[in-house]
């Protein structure tokens, strides 16, 4: 009897070491080593796991500047203050709009030009021509060109000859030609 509770005492003794030993579940990322030898990443330091993920992140979250450095931003701030007059007690420029205007309207609108005043002044528009110049926004002139009637050649003429009143034809081909319906809506 006292056997079987022996045996199933240094069972229970060896599993429990195994659980104890064993921290979550294993990924397969976690193994992998990059050129510097740190696990759970790429050689460009991208996580391959999802722990080693969340100690990237965990890192990032944490870091704060160092104390020495923070001391030599705030007193360049300091002097660089001093230097072009800057002081703290002074409200910004960004200070409320009715502290500044008022009950006033915010937009600004442009006084109205008189007659008095000179032209508008020329403005230059970007076409990108090597002798460009300063010329008025007007647009060109539009013209219309139309080309004189000239006459058109046909494409084939017969050769007639007349004699006596009748025609006579050089060949088969040109009488042919000539007694073509299409021959005679040819313009000479």
């Amino acid at each position: 009897m006292k056997d079987w509770k022996d045996h199933l005492a240094e069972l229970y003794k060896g599993y429990s070491t195994q659980q104890k030993n064993k921290k979550g579940v294993t990924h397969k990322g976690d193994t992998i080593e990059n050129f510097r030898g740190k696990k759970g990443f790429n050689d460009v330091g991208i996580p391959l796991s999802p722990k080693a993920a969340k100690r990237q992140q965990h890192n990032r979250s944490s870091y704060s500047y160092p104390a020495a450095l923070r001391r030599r931003n705030e007193r360049v701030k300091k002097e660089a203050e001093e230097r072009w007059g800057i002081k703290k007690d002074v409200p910004a420029a960004s200070s409320s709009i009715n502290e500044r205007h008022g009950n006033r309207s915010s937009r600004w609108i442009p006084p109205t030009r008189s007659y008095d005043d000179a032209p508008p002044a020329k403005t230059k528009k970007n076409h990108y021509e090597y002798y460009s110049g300063y010329y008025e926004d007007d647009a060109p002139e539009r013209v219309t060109y139309v080309a004189p009637y000239e006459p058109k050649e046909p494409a084939y003429k017969a050769k007639v000859i007349e004699a006596d009143g009748k025609l006579k034809f050089k060949n088969k081909l040109e009488e042919a030609i000539y007694n073509h319906p299409n021959y005679s809506k040819q313009k000479f």
